[in-house]
């Protein structure tokens, strides 16, 4: 009985974002389906994003966040991935047994409906309180979800915009359109990157003005 418990609180743990969940799946299939028609993405869309690490950031409906590593070698997706919360030295470890395990995970949801008292330590994304992200956010450190990212650009958009373009029957032109409207932001990481970014935007918009796209 204890064990049925406690994997349907891992499984809890995992899921309690299921807006979160959805979306990187939905994502992940897309990029199966991008690689194999990677051929068709147009030259210059490729000079923008094609040997690059790219950190999306997307604003989920529910108000929180879903950010993923995609590292792409000419044009052709080969790391696809979420990007974890990195938990500082000491924080999150309940049992203080210097190792984060799910066991310090169940601890901090029991602090989050008061089971048990709250303490700072358990506080791992410093917003004042201990919730169930807290013991989310624990849990994906122990499964393995990597903070690391260091990307030469960053996408900023919105669930929203992400499945408009997912589920469009064009989606080069919803993206580019998205890129237009601001609803998506492509920022670059460093000077050199930046005016490179900068040239590709403006090539971009006269490949479209004259019809190429």
């Amino acid at each position: 009985m204890k064990k049925t418990i406690f994997i349907l609180f891992l499984l809890f743990i995992l899921v309690i974002s299921p807006a979160s969940a959805d979306l990187f799946n939905e994502m992940n299939q897309k990029v199966l389906v991008y690689n194999q028609n990677v051929d068709r993405v147009p030259g210059v869309i490729k000079s923008l994003l094609g040997n690059e690490e790219i950190h999306g950031i997307i604003d989920l409906n529910d108000g929180s966040k879903l950010e993923v590593k995609a590292v792409t070698k000419e044009a052709r997706v080969i790391e696809f991935g979420k990007v974890g919360t990195e938990i500082a030295p000491g924080k999150g470890d309940c049992n203080k047994d210097d190792d984060l395990t799910a066991l310090d995970a169940l601890c901090a949801l029991k602090m989050s409906v008061g089971k048990m008292q709250t303490h700072e330590s358990i506080d791992v994304d410093e917003d004042g309180k201990v919730t169930s992200l807290d013991a989310r956010i624990i849990l994906q450190a122990v499964v393995g979800w990597s903070p690391e990212v260091n990307p030469t650009i960053v996408v900023k958009t919105d669930e929203d915009t992400m499945r408009s373009i997912m589920n469009s029957q064009k989606p080069v032109d919803t993206f580019l359109d998205a890129l237009d409207s601001g609803a998506i932001k492509i920022e670059a990481v460093g000077v050199v990157k930046g005016i490179i970014l900068s040239i590709g935007k403006v090539v971009l918009q006269i490949a479209r003005s004259l019809g190429i796209l």
